[in-house]
């Protein structure tokens, strides 16, 4: 049996909506969208998300002092909100200042609506 990483990397390949045509699927691109939706889908990281864009940009340091939480905790939380492109970060010195990608938000946002529409085929 072939280990998951190899079932990922093999296209998942689908009758097309004609009845004719096939669709390719890369999994590990599904696999990725999913995870950039689990990102903004976590009571956490909607908090880190509020508290960024009300202060525009912030330290890691205001961040987990601001929530009462370990400072790795937030820098987990953070990474994972980096991975999804939904902040921005910006060095400055030693210090990282993060702030809210608004435009990735708003494309995240669309996609989920058009994939919480039921299909007509």
């Amino acid at each position: 049996m072939k280990n998951k990483s190899a079932k990922l990397k093999d296209p998942l390949v689908v009758t097309g909506p004609d009845g004719k045509s096939k669709i390719e699927v890369d999994l590990r691109i599904i696999k990725r969208a999913a995870l950039t939706l689990r990102a903004l889908h976590h009571p956490l990281r909607k908090k880190l998300l509020e508290l960024i864009e009300a202060k525009g940009k912030v330290t890691v340091t205001e961040l987990y002092a601001k929530l009462k939480i370990e400072q790795s905790v937030a820098s987990q939380h953070l990474a994972i909100l980096r991975r999804a492109q939904v902040v921005n970060t910006q060095r400055d010195g030693k210090k990282i200042f993060y702030s809210v990608n608004g435009k990735r938000i708003a494309e995240i946002v669309e996609l989920a609506k058009d994939l919480a529409q039921e299909s007509e085929y």
